[in-house]
């Protein structure tokens, strides 16, 4: 299955908050390379520093595009559709008529990944309807308490998988997110979390059970391993301090989303 392209390129600093690009003024190698594990990894070496290795990370194909830059020189994007992450390069090579032929083998390297068979979800018994009082408590206080009950569950499953190389999907397996996805009212406390084309309960446990989110918490624990885990984690408007009590990304995610949640009620 090995299959590799490299590219003679430089690369950009991109500021996500500014949308400006500075050029880094260095030789360099972009590197694609489809192992024996069908796992995509790009890497750029800085050819002038012994081939130090300043980008690296997982793809995942059919998230990933690399296309040339509308009314740019020898520019050229790397973009995802599933996070805001954004590369640029600029082409080094001496014949800048194999530009377009560089850009169609790195694109041939990642459609030759195999993506995973769709997950096979177990068959749940139908919820059966239960009598129930009249409804007293205020729509609020329901809403929270559906909220802790979902909190505490994610703390039971992180408890219960704690150890070396944890993932967000031994976390979030298919048994929890059955589980939550069945259940109408954590659907109504997760709601506004989602797009708005999203918020209808069949959709939601569809998204929940489905490969494309099974590769997007992939790509995710990828990017919590990694050295700019810290970064992502203050992304994504979580407290990025709580690394100083758990070095595991994952973990330090996740304990974070229960923080963030803990502090605001």
């Amino acid at each position: 299955m090995l299959q590799e392209v490299t590219i003679p390129c430089g690369r950009y600093d991109f500021n996500a908050e500014t949308k400006k690009v500075v050029m880094i003024k260095a030789k360099g190698l972009l590197n694609l390379q489809l192992n024996d594990d069908n796992e995509l990894w790009l890497k750029w070496y800085n050819v002038d520093q012994d081939d130090k290795i300043e980008i690296e990370r997982v793809l995942i194909k059919g998230c990933t595009f690399f296309e040339k830059v509308k009314g740019q020189n020898r520019v050229y994007l790397l973009r995802f559709i599933d996070d805001d992450q954004k590369y640029f390069f600029w082409m080094q090579s001496d014949d800048p008529n194999s530009d377009e032929n560089y850009c169609k083998q790195f694109m041939n390297v990642i459609n030759a990944q195999v993506l995973d068979d769709p997950i096979e979800i177990e068959q749940q018994p139908p919820v059966q309807p239960q009598l129930t009082q009249p409804q007293t408590q205020p729509v609020q206080q329901q809403m929270d308490q559906q909220q802790q009950q979902l909190l505490q569950l994610l703390q039971q499953q992180l408890a219960q998988r704690v150890g070396p190389g944890l993932s967000l999907t031994d976390i979030l397996n298919s048994e929890f997110l059955n589980q939550i996805g069945n259940d109408q009212e954590y659907f109504q406390v997760l709601k506004d979390h989602l797009p708005p084309d999203q918020q209808n309960f069949e959709q939601f446990k569809e998204n929940l059970l489905s490969p494309q989110f099974k590769q997007a918490l992939d790509q995710l624990t990828h990017a919590l391993k990694g050295r700019e885990r810290s970064s992502v984690i203050q992304q994504l408007d979580l407290d990025y301090r709580i690394l100083e009590q758990e070095f595991d990304g994952v973990v330090a995610f996740v304990k974070a989303i229960i923080q963030h949640i803990q502090n605001k009620n």
